[in-house]
């Protein structure tokens, strides 16, 4: 089955396993994290919100410009997740408080997303590789160490969404990347390592006060994550070796 067949019956299995806020259980009690401040912990599920909304806007740019079908279909199921994931965090949020800013951090991060202006395929790159795989890992990390069953639950259903749209990440750059020239794969793995350097400093020094722990993103993890995501890199021929997101 050709690459983008595959990214065809993934559109359809999106439609088909798409969910709503309606089958969560939304009478359950909040639980907050031992030790972590009410207001800390709004602004955590806050920066989630704006990711969400954030990344709606990245993924109609990046269907209205890649060229394929399959690729445009898939796109749109995953728009309609983003859209259902922006709601539900919101509506979560107002069980716990009012809706935070969002992070200058995470700003600078979300306009560098919006500002490019390179191919079509580095968005794919930067959202549905680097970035959805990112969010699996907080997700996963969200699930095993946060204590809300509603908030473990809309993560576990959002988690899924998320292995799918990666998942497709990874189909359509094994489609394009074989006939991209070299000096266009440089370009946009140089934009990849500027906006990893952007999400590193974003995370670096936040939730440091005891108790925000279980919110912290260490030096270490960090690390990992952008070895695993460089592996990736690695993989679909975009990098030489897994350190490249640590590269200036």
């Amino acid at each position: 089955m050709s690459h983008l067949a595959r990214i065809a019956a993934l559109a359809t299995k999106a439609t088909r396993r798409q969910w709503s806020a309606d089958q969560l259980d939304w009478n359950v009690d909040i639980v907050l994290p031992d030790g972590v401040r009410p207001t800390i912990y709004v602004d955590m599920v806050s920066q989630l919100h704006h990711a969400e909304r954030a990344a709606i806007t990245s993924l109609e740019v990046m269907r209205a410009a890649l060229p394929e079908a399959e690729a445009k279909a898939f796109l749109t199921t995953q728009i309609a997740d983003e859209v259902r994931h922006a709601d539900v965090y919101r509506a979560y949020l107002e069980r716990v408080g009012e809706l935070a800013p969002v992070d200058p951090g995470l700003d600078e991060v979300l306009a560098a997303a919006r500002a490019w202006r390179g191919p079509a395929w580095g968005l794919v790159v930067a959202l549905n590789v680097m970035m959805e795989h990112e969010a699996l890992q907080q997700q996963q990390k969200r699930i095993a160490t946060l204590p809300c069953p509603l908030f473990k639950e809309v993560n576990q259903r959002i988690a899924a969404d998320e292995s799918r749209h990666a998942g497709f990440g990874i189909l359509y750059l094994e489609h394009v990347l074989p006939a991209v020239p070299a000096d266009e794969k440089a370009e946009v793995l140089a934009w990849i390592r500027s906006l990893w350097s952007c999400w590193h400093a974003a995370n670096h020094g936040r939730y440091r006060a005891e108790g925000e722990a279980v919110l912290r993103l260490d030096e270490d993890e960090l690390e990992r994550r952008g070895h695993r995501v460089g592996a990736m890199l690695v993989a679909l021929g975009l990098a030489q070796d897994d350190r490249e997101l640590g590269r200036s």
